[in-house]
């Protein structure tokens, strides 16, 4: 298994600090003008084009040597499948062959997009059937990003709203993969990028304690989610097996000290009947939640071939979340579930050879 990120050989996986003097040398090199650069960085943020043969202010020649040299396109659209509450399902085929699948979710004026940050997960939650996967390897930030820009692109040319939100919840645990996961959303909030605003991303992580202080204080505007799932240590650990290493005691020492630091905590528990949905645990929950100010969503459980849990009702979740409101004033939401007809739903991301069907109306 290799779990190193596959160089990709794109602008947007160097370092943002040098993407103008990357440029200029590329530029330089093929004796072009200096501002032959700077017309690149504009089709690149000003615009919003990723694709070196949409750069129609360059010749035919440069646009093609950009892409074999710096804008070769990291990811491609391979299917697309819509459920009938208008969420789509996305799958990328990347220039190595491998896969990845991402969300787009629709929401009167708002598009949300959950993003894969790997392929595959090491992980190993077991009502998750990313899970189910193992790692592959991890994402560049050309894919990251890439993943953004073609669903934004697809939907505004269908006349949707596009994308306006993104959750690092996909295939992955985007604190696995730190380094890319950065570097994409430096890209994406920049101002000198694509300047989106991070109070508009949320990242999702299981808890790997040692990188969320790292994160929170390289982009301190975002969300952070937190796939909590328990608050008791025993049954923490049957289902997210990564408790071993992360302790429960330890992530809420580190979301209570970055609480203020923190624009939002958002506490992510799936409710399996029989498992986690019993006073006790409603307890728990509530007290964890207290200590670190953190927003319940409560997410039934979707689920998938082999899976050693049933779904929770509507009236399970409901009561259960009920208990929790008796003991934490905070917001408990109940999430309701979208994309279920195409597993696109939270937890069923996974990749099966053959079980998708091409929309060929529906390829760029």
């Amino acid at each position: 298994m290799n779990s190193s990120t596959n160089p990709a050989g794109h602008l947007l996986d160097g370092d943002p600090a040098e993407l103008d003097q990357n440029l200029t040398r590329w530029c330089k090199d093929r004796g072009l003008p200096a501002y032959r650069g700077r017309q690149i960085r504009e089709h690149l943020f000003e615009q919003r084009t990723l694709l070196a043969s949409d750069m129609t202010s360059l010749s035919k020649t440069i646009r093609e040597d950009l892409a074999t040299d710096l804008l070769a396109p990291p990811v491609t659209i391979d299917t697309v499948l819509r459920s009938t509450d208008g969420t789509l399902k996305f799958l990328f085929r990347l220039k190595d062959g491998k896969s990845v699948e991402s969300v787009w979710i629709p929401t009167q004026d708002r598009g949300t997009l959950c993003v894969s940050s790997q392929v595959g997960c090491a992980a190993g939650c077991t009502f998750c059937a990313t899970g189910t996967m193992k790692l592959s390897r991890n994402l560049t930030p050309s894919e990251i990003v890439g993943q953004w820009h073609a669903v934004d692109h697809f939907t505004r040319n269908e006349g949707k709203v596009g994308v306006t939100q993104i959750v690092f919840m996909g295939m992955g645990e985007p604190l696995h993969n730190f380094g890319s996961v950065s570097r994409s959303l430096h890209w994406l909030t920049s101002p000198d990028g694509f300047a989106m605003s991070p109070r508009r991303i949320t990242v999702s992580t299981v808890g790997i304690v040692p990188k969320i202080p790292r994160l929170i204080e390289e982009h301190p505007q975002i969300r952070l989610a937190v796939s909590l799932h328990s608050a008791v240590d025993e049954t923490r650990a049957r289902i997210v097996p990564i408790q071993a290493k992360h302790r429960l005691s330890d992530l809420l020492d580190t979301l209570s000290k970055l609480r203020h630091k923190i624009r939002r905590i958002s506490l992510e528990y799936v409710v399996l009947p029989g498992v986690n949905d019993d006073v006790q645990e409603a307890l728990a929950l509530a007290a964890f939640a207290r200590k670190c100010h953190g927003h319940i969503n409560l997410l039934p459980f979707h689920p998938f071939e082999g899976a050693p849990f049933r779904a929770a009702d509507e009236d399970t979740v409901e009561r259960f979340r009920e208990e929790v409101c008796r003991h934490y004033d905070g917001q408990v939401t109940a999430r309701r579930s979208r994309g279920l007809d195409i597993d696109g739903a939270c937890g069923q991301l996974v990749l099966k050879s053959g079980s998708a069907v091409k929309d060929e109306d529906d390829q760029p």
